[in-house]
């Protein structure tokens, strides 16, 4: 009798229900593991499927995988790391200065970041909801201060940028606005 609950990676597959659970779409779970900081570490990868050059369009020949080490938000009451088993390619034109290049998700994580797209809402809503710090953030993530600043500060400038935050919003009439304007408060 098979077990109930055994993971479908054992037959060779990836598991629908890891995938769902971890939910970065287009990625699959290949593991789960705890660090001995009590951190969860998922390991996910994309499907082999064919891959045209960012440049010139040709089909590009795989040319193995590489790791990068992502900050993910937290799930479970602990830190979580993902590591992206990112696809390598390399172009087989000839007159194409692409060479080699790596697989791209922004949905999942901006070029070059460390902080994962989720990680970064996650973050910026604990700072509008919960009035948590930075450093707050920072713990929970189980990384550093700046890692967490310099990946929410652009997405905090262009939400500052951005004049249509402010639609709906009425400014209180009446002696609010008297006492404001008179120096009252």
């Amino acid at each position: 009798m098979s077990e109930p609950t055994l993971c479908c990676r054992v037959g060779g597959d990836y598991c629908d229900r890891c995938d769902v659970l971890v939910g970065l779409a287009g990625l699959h779970v290949v593991g789960v593991d705890r660090d001995g900081r009590d951190r969860l570490i998922v390991t996910v990868e994309s499907e082999a499927e064919p891959m045209g050059c960012r440049s010139c369009g040709v089909i590009a020949a795989g040319h193995g995988r590489v790791d990068v080490r992502l900050v993910d938000a937290p799930a479970f009451g602990r830190p979580v790391w993902i590591i992206w088993r990112k696809r390598r390619w390399i172009c087989l034109e000839p007159v194409c200065d692409m060479g080699s290049f790596v697989e791209q998700d922004e949905a999942v994580v901006p070029p070059r970041a460390l902080l994962t797209t989720r990680a970064c809402r996650w973050a910026i809503e604990q700072i509008r909801r919960e009035h948590a710090s930075v450093n707050g953030i920072r713990r929970q993530l189980g990384t550093g201060w700046r890692t967490v600043w310099e990946s929410i500060r652009p997405l905090l400038a262009a939400a500052d940028a951005d004049p249509s935050r402010f639609e709906g919003v009425a400014v209180p009439s009446g002696a609010c606005q008297m006492d404001c304007v008179s120096g009252g408060l």
